[in-house]
């Protein structure tokens, strides 16, 4: 690992190992408020088992620290590297993201599957109870994240809310995955909820 370089790439929001010009490792986080989520660790199988992914994780760390904020690690290798460093938990972030939604809707079905037993989530069905479907219409009716949306005919679920306000519509930006774009779809034309 002597020959091995660590880089902070902060406009690529990443932490990368090079060996000379070849990119053999990743850490990923993404920003969606106040705080930071670790998507993904990987490393070139060829340099597995030489402590870079740690490494990755804990330069992504240091860089967290120094900027003063906290840290979700929905990657599963970080999560164990948090496991491990107790110096981590109070880097940690517990801050829950709240999703509107509703099962009928694939969009929304497919994330409800990203999060199954992930505290830092809580899925409000808006079809459940009127109160709930009023919450959203409050968000929607008041937050320039859903213009686009709203002009298109789309209802803007999944809906994404931070413990701070922050609203989106990504599930990157909250740390899951969209949905594929084939298969069912809420809006007529079959483009999307």
């Amino acid at each position: 690992m002597e020959n091995i370089r660590f880089n902070y790439e902060k406009e690529r929001k990443r932490v990368a190992a090079y060996d000379g010009s070849k990119c053999i490792g990743t850490c990923n986080y993404v920003t969606p408020g106040s705080f930071w989520i670790i998507t993904h660790t990987e490393v070139d199988s060829a340099y597995g088992g030489q402590g870079i992914a740690r490494s990755l994780v804990d330069l992504l760390m240091h860089q967290a620290i120094e900027a003063g904020v906290k840290v979700k690690p929905f990657c599963s290798y970080a999560a164990r590297v948090f496991q491990k460093n107790s110096s981590y938990a109070e880097q940690e972030d517990f801050s829950v993201i709240t999703i509107f939604g509703m099962p009928t809707c694939p969009d929304c079905a497919y994330v409800k599957e990203q999060i199954k037993d992930n505290k830092s989530f809580r899925l409000i069905d808006i079809g459940e109870h009127i109160k709930y479907l009023k919450a959203f219409i409050r968000i929607r009716d008041n937050n320039p994240v859903f213009d686009d949306a709203k002009e298109s005919g789309s209802v803007g679920i999944p809906c994404f809310v931070l413990e701070d306000g922050t609203v989106t519509l990504s599930p990157e930006e909250v740390g899951l995955k969209s949905r594929p774009a084939e298969g069912a779809a809420c809006r007529l034309d079959g483009s999307g909820c």
